[in-house]
């Protein structure tokens, strides 16, 4: 009777001692009864110039009851730590990312593996300004130009030069003459130069474009001008145009008069130009010379002869032309 009285009391203290236990000793904290992943990977910045750096950020999917150690990897050109750990407590881990400079864009992975769970991102390098030395960005030159004339260019570098260095200048066309190189001086970030163009000798020089461009270790920039035809004053060897003049019958006899304009391609000379008889004055390129025929020209075209001369007396044009007329309605 005393055994079983005794093993009665000592169930009783038990039983209140288990109801006195602290819940935190009873009940698992949530730390302890999570047992984390690996969630995800996230770059601050999926785009750096080559040499730079950035951060990412690896993710548990809960926090740690213990020091979790993350393994990491990246593609050529991209640096990180082989290992990191994510303190105990904590769900997340902040990684630098580091770069090498690069002279081509070029693309890459980040990867982390815990437990078995792999997360990656992708990070693209540009090129590293001024890597491995200052190449050309840009050239500046004006919209167009008249033959004959020059134009200033600039060259810009992507950034200052330490030390003086040379920079090779090329032309698409021959009418245009640029320096072969180009000195941009130490401390500074671009030089000028100037571009050449000629004028044919006789005739004109019809529009054109052309390309200039800067080259320095193989990188290059250019730009496009346009060459006008040169502004100057007629002379020997070039050429005009005629309209196509309408003939009004005058008297009953047949005869037929109409009015033909000259126009020339450049400007008329200081102290003008006789174009056909009538003079031209300075700067003016058209004059009109009344014409009169006896008949109605039976195919509609008249050949004529053009003299003209400027005021020292120097014959310019000597020589035929043929142009077509048409009856007054």
């Amino acid at each position: 009777m005393s055994r079983c009285f005794g093993r009665l009391v000592l169930g009783i203290v038990l039983a209140v001692a288990v109801l006195n236990v602290p819940a935190a000793v009873t009940t698992p904290s949530a730390e302890a009864a999570c047992r984390p992943t690996l969630k995800s990977l996230t770059l601050a910045r999926s785009t750096v110039a080559g040499g730079s750096s950035t951060t990412a950020t690896i993710r548990l999917s809960c926090r740690t009851p213990k020091r979790a150690k993350v393994q990491l990897w990246a593609s050529t050109g991209i640096r990180v730590p082989a290992w990191v750990y994510v303190a105990k407590g904590r769900s997340t881990r902040a990684v630098a990312v580091r770069t090498s400079p690069t002279t081509v864009r070029s693309s890459g992975r980040v990867k982390t593996v815990y437990r078995q769970v792999v997360r990656r991102a992708t990070l693209v390098r540009t090129a590293t300004p001024c890597y491995p030395t200052p190449v050309p960005t840009a050239v500046a030159l004006p919209a167009y130009v008249h033959a004959g004339q020059r134009a200033t260019g600039t060259v810009t570098l992507d950034c200052v030069a330490k030390t003086s260095l040379a920079v090779s200048l090329t032309s698409s066309s021959s009418w245009v003459t640029v320096p072969g190189t180009l000195t941009i001086q130490a401390g500074r970030r671009t030089a000028s130069f100037t571009a050449a163009t000629k004028a044919p000798s006789t005739g004109t020089l019809p529009a054109f474009n052309v390309t200039i461009r800067a080259t320095r270790n193989r990188k290059s920039a250019t730009r496009v001008m346009q060459v006008r035809p040169e502004i100057r004053s007629f002379r020997e060897g070039d050429r005009f145009t005629v309209n196509e003049p309408v003939l009004t019958p005058e008297g009953t006899e047949g005869w037929v008069h109409g009015t033909l304009r000259i126009t020339l391609d450049h400007p008329a000379p200081q102290g003008g130009l006789d174009v056909k008889g009538s003079f031209l004055p300075e700067g003016e390129t058209v004059t009109e010379v009344a014409i009169g025929f006896d008949s109605y020209p039976p195919d509609s075209r008249v050949t004529d002869h053009l003299v003209i001369t400027d005021s020292a007396g120097n014959v310019l044009v000597h020589e035929d032309f043929t142009y077509t007329v048409h009856r007054a309605p």
